[in-house]
């Protein structure tokens, strides 16, 4: 089952794609290069050290490329490169093609790289095919690249893309060679000529001049020293760095330097080279042996608190500040960490201006010095800062809670209706019968829905110990487990303000759903054979309906083959777009084209058959029916429901839907209510015309006598009953205000 479930960009392995609109990958996808306490924070485990630094945002990374040209969006400090570039072509083809780079070597393949017109033309080289990989990044190559990063390392003045595209290019050699293993890392003789590249770019002072032309020169810099895995080597050069930004006599506005986002996002990338050294042997070693750099990190803290602290700017203080007390993990320097903490609890409050500091400093306590919390004062603070920061309790029903931080009783209200009608759907579409797995304990799910992403990104992380470079989370803990709480961390969608929507939340509510009546086992045993097609896509499938063009539009490119989706998994290239967009046409197709196989998988998943449900998947052979498919979605009508097949044709139960209505006049169905059942709800929808919606429960209903009804345009109808009268039948009519066609009438039983 899914335990934790980040969103359509996921923390270190998934986001490396994704993001490429904006950003290149980042260096971290691999086993053997994320730390092993961060590994598992993608699927429920708790972090188990501080969180890594990263770069500030008011979105959600999911919402990010998507939303840039969005007017309502603010972006903060991050420029939209992209809108500066009259275009992305050369030559009339994209810049991004391999193709450009295929035919070049040498000193011919730099100047190429220097001369692209924008630093997101690199960007197609994270995700080479293994032939273009090895032409592209021979030794002789990379060295030619290298020798002129070199050179220009030297004359740059804080201005150009060359630069930029010298270091992505090297950038992406590293991480197709050891995060997508696509050919042999390469000899020590190229890292070495990087090295001199990057030593004399840092003996430069214009490295952190803000570049109008490519802004992300100074952080891509430092995320290439992280693709070689040689944190180590730098590590005596960041302490002057840090010491440039502290503010203290003879400097005392240097962390105004940090304002600017070409700057700030830099500084970011040294403290990244700093949080990976310590999962590097040399690193650690020189970490173990040498406390200057906790020192000087604390400095920069106490340096620029004053100037940074209540701006937009203040997690530079709060990432400094972990990775100063990061250092108490090791014995020697656990006395001196002990005095910062102290010495910062002493002066900030949970409560008062300082409180992201001090929680810091509290979490340090967490996870180097717990069982001293008492003399700290730091015990049990997580729920403290969550009785502050959410002190709204909301009961949608006996099973299902919102916590939030900012939400009217109408929005309340409207998402509890929400999340209902979602339950109510996936129970008829999945044919589940309202019976959850044997032994699933999980009975109740709570929301906690924080007021916008950036009060996401401040407490979630400390609250519930998860990362939050992402757009919400799902932690399904252990379902067999009596008390376990399930729980969905989430943020509302601010960027849609004035209209209120809590991000992903339809999607969220099926992945708990899918756990606790589907697939059967824990997190691990659910995606012990490759089962992302499907615990993604259905996800999306259900929350979106046939609304999802973009999804369309990338399955039309004909990218992938159908087979080649079913074996999506967590850790693979391209996540975003093969879990969610695929992912959502490999099901949608699924359900259409093969009801039968749908029924037979879920079937398997439920009696943990995980072993035959891949057989079985590995000997289908749809990939040219989907290919030829996919050209024919369109986004235009419902997802077909299964029909009631009852001989009775005005008989109806929760577990079907009654399809292709149509009157001119009335048409009746009932519904057997059983003993129990807390509240009913009838829905229509789709077609043409205008139907409306009646129902009573002694005799047939019609528009001028029913016991409840629904009358708007069209034909989205719904009426709720509270508390109706178990083991008794509810009648139906769906009658015309005008004729009406292929319309779904459905209902809605909750226990």
């Amino acid at each position: 089952m899914l335990a934790l479930k980040p969103l359509a960009c996921l923390l270190l392995a998934g986001w490396a794609t994704a993001q490429a609109a904006t950003e290149a990958p980042i260096s971290l996808p691999s086993p053997a290069m994320v730390p092993a306490d961060l590994a598992g924070a993608e699927h429920g485990q708790s972090l188990a050290t501080l969180p890594a630094p990263r770069l500030h945002r008011l979105l959600p990374p999911p919402a990010a490329p998507e939303l840039a040209q969005d007017p309502h969006v603010q972006r903060d400090r991050e420029p939209d490169w992209r809108a500066q570039a009259q275009s992305l072509l050369a030559e009339g083809g994209d810049c991004r093609d391999p193709a450009g780079f295929l035919d070049k070597s040498g000193a011919a393949l730099a100047d190429y790289l220097e001369g692209l017109p924008e630093v997101s033309c690199t960007y197609g080289l994270f995700s080479l095919t293994a032939d273009d990989g090895a032409r592209i990044y021979d030794t002789a190559n990379l060295l030619a690249v290298a020798e002129r990063l070199q050179a220009r390392a030297v004359d740059y003045q804080g201005s150009g893309r060359g630069l930029a595209n010298l270091v992505l290019y090297l950038r992406a050699g590293y991480y197709n060679a050891i995060a997508r293993d696509l050919y042999p890392e390469p000899p020590l003789t190229v890292r070495d000529a990087i090295r001199v590249g990057l030593d004399r770019l840092l003996d430069n002072p214009a490295l952190f001049i803000p570049n109008p032309d490519a802004g992300s020169t100074i952080g891509e810099s430092f995320t290439l020293m992280t693709n070689l895995r040689d944190e180590a080597y730098y590590l005596p050069r960041l302490k002057p760095l840090i010491a440039r930004f502290t503010n203290r006599d003879g400097q005392p506005n240097a962390a105004d330097a940090l304002k600017h986002w070409e700057v700030g996002s830099g500084y970011t990338g040294l403290l990244t080279v700093l949080f990976m050294s310590h999962y590097r042997a040399e690193g650690r070693a020189l970490a173990e042996q040498d406390g200057s750099y906790a020192e000087a990190l604390f400095a920069f803290v106490q340096g620029n608190q004053a100037a940074l602290l209540g701006t937009s700017y203040a997690y530079q203080l709060t990432d400094s500040l972990n990775e100063a007390l990061r250092y108490m993990q090791y014995p020697a320097h656990f006395a001196a960490s002990r005095a910062r903490i102290e010495q910062i609890l002493a002066k900030n409050s949970l409560d008062g201006p300082g409180a992201d500091l001090w929680l810091v400093a509290a979490s340090a306590v967490k996870y180097y010095d717990n069982a001293r919390c008492a003399e700290y004062g730091t015990c049990d603070f997580e729920q403290r800062l969550a009785d502050i920061v959410l002190p709204i309790r909301h009961e949608c029903g006996s099973t299902l809670r919102i916590r939030a931080q900012d939400m009217t009783e109408q929005q309340l209200t409207e998402s509890c209706a929400a999340l209902a009608n979602e339950e109510q759907y996936f129970h008829r579409m999945l044919k589940t019968q309202n019976r959850p797995l044997p032994g699933d304990v999980n009975d109740a799910l709570e929301v906690v829905v924080f007021d916008d992403y950036a009060n996401y990104s401040r407490y979630a992380g400390v609250i519930y110990g998860i990362a939050t470079d992402n757009g919400g989370m799902y932690l399904e803990g252990d379902p067999d487990q009596p008390g376990n709480q399930a729980r969905f961390i989430a943020h509302e969608a601010s960027w849609l303000r004035p209209l209120f929507s809590v991000w992903n939340l339809e999607h969220e509510y099926v992945h708990y759903l899918d756990g606790r009546f589907n697939m059967a086992g824990d997190f691990a045993r659910a995606i012990s054979q490759p089962t992302v097609w499907w615990i993604e896509g259905l996800a999306e499938y259900l929350s979106l309906g046939n609304d999802n063009a973009k999804a369309i539009e990338a399955a039309q490119a004909g990218t992938y083959p159908l087979s080649t989706i079913f074996g999506n998994t967590y850790d693979m290239n391209d996540y975003g777009t093969r879990a969610y967009r695929w992912g959502y046409m490999a099901v949608r197709y699924m359900f259409e084209h093969h009801r039968d196989r749908v029924d037979d998988t879920v079937t398997r998943f439920r009696a943990d058959d995980y072993d035959g449900y891949w057989s079985t998947m590995q000997d289908l052979a749809y990939d040219d029916d989907f290919a030829a498919w996919v050209q024919t979605a369109t986004t235009a009508g419902q997802p077909p429901e299964p029909d009631c097949g009852y001989p009775d044709d005005q008989v109806i139960d929760e577990t079907c839907a009654r399809t292709g209505i149509a009157s001119d006049d009335i048409r009746y169905f009932y519904v057997f209510v059983p003993q129990g059942t807390t509240r009913l709800t009838v829905q229509t929808r789709g077609g043409s015309g205008d139907a409306n919606l009646y129902v009573m429960h002694q005799g047939w209903p019609n528009r001028d006598n029913h016991d409840q009804g629904s009358a708007n345009g069209g034909n989205d109808e719904a009426v709720t009953i509270q508390a109706p009268e178990g083991g008794t039948y509810y009648h139906i009519a769906v009658d015309a205000g005008a004729p009406y066609r292929d319309l779904s009438l459905s209902v809605g039983l909750a226990q």
